[in-house]
């Protein structure tokens, strides 16, 4: 554990230390309350002197001769450290603490800088992609040899962004329905014609996308056009509040407040807007029209 000094300077910032578990050779796990919280939070405490790399201890906050790691305040360096030593684990066969190949599959989500971004997958359900087009890391449009548009969703961002239903809708490549995806940690793709139910869902926490990738009104109208039943569902849950995931928290302790329904998640139709809601595809025709 950390000496004196450093250990001083810990409890100061993160409160009384309540648990201890050295996972590999200068990482410890964490957990520690401070007075006000009703929570204790948890972290990763890295020495100087430790089995992780430099570059992976960047990313924590310096405090005297440690690096510090939240894994509750809602950051996500903590994942890189948690790729590190399950390598370390790995390397050294020991125990895994986390299975190493999904560690860095989430990880590099984030960090692309670090783990490299996801690779634009060859294969597709639709064929062999020919042409691509990256919309965010793990996240790709792409062109095939059997003259097929598909959107190619990484596992990471699928499993996790994804509602059952829409993820249901998504196909997969032989040698994925064969060795179970939760065990190869495949993409999942969606044709073109449908892709406009998953784009919904992933532009959600992606803002920016809106007006520079994804024209949204058309993107709405496009959902009406080839789905109108997920429309309709998505909009019931909508307005009946089932989507404030805070508010049912709360009821289910008892506690009746009203569910807050926000317009933006409604789907609407825009009657000027058409469906073409690829804005990166309409540049690339603009283009070739003009040459």
């Amino acid at each position: 554990m950390p000496d004196h000094t450093e250990l001083s300077e810990l409890t100061d910032k993160i409160g009384s230390i309540e648990e201890v578990e050295e996972l590999c050779l200068g990482v410890h796990y964490v957990t520690a309350k401070r007075e006000d919280d009703l929570l204790s939070g948890e972290y990763y405490v890295v020495k100087e002197k430790s089995a992780v790399p430099q570059a992976a201890k960047s990313y924590g906050q310096k405090i005297s001769g440690l690096r510090l790691f939240s894994i509750t305040d809602g950051g996500e360096e903590y994942k890189i450290i948690q790729y590190e030593v399950a390598k370390y684990r790995a390397q050294n066969n020991l125990p895994p603490d986390e299975p190493l190949r999904a560690t860095a599959f989430f990880a590099a989500q984030s960090f692309p800088e670090y783990f490299g971004a996801f690779p634009v997958p060859l294969h597709t359900p639709r064929g062999v992609t020919l042409r691509h087009w990256i919309l965010d890391n793990g996240i790709y449009w792409l062109e095939t040899d059997q003259c097929e548009k598909v959107l190619a969703v990484s596992y990471p961002v699928w499993s996790t962004e994804l509602s059952d239903l829409t993820a249901s809708l998504g196909e997969q490549t032989e040698y994925d329905k064969a060795h179970d995806i939760e065990e190869t940690l495949g993409y999942i793709f969606f044709p073109a014609k449908v892709s406009c139910i998953p784009l919904r869902e992933l532009i959600r926490t992606r803002p920016e996308w809106t007006g520079t990738l994804i024209d949204k009104p058309a993107l709405m109208n496009a959902i009406w056009k080839v789905a109108p039943e997920y429309a309709a569902l998505m909009n019931c849950q909508e307005q009946s509040g089932r989507n404030d995931l805070f508010s049912a928290l709360l009821a289910e302790a008892g506690v009746q407040v009203e569910p807050n329904i926000s317009m933006d998640n409604m789907i609407g139709i825009f009657s000027d807007a058409g469906e073409n809601y690829l804005l990166f595809d309409r540049v690339c025709a603009e283009i070739r029209a003009t040459d």
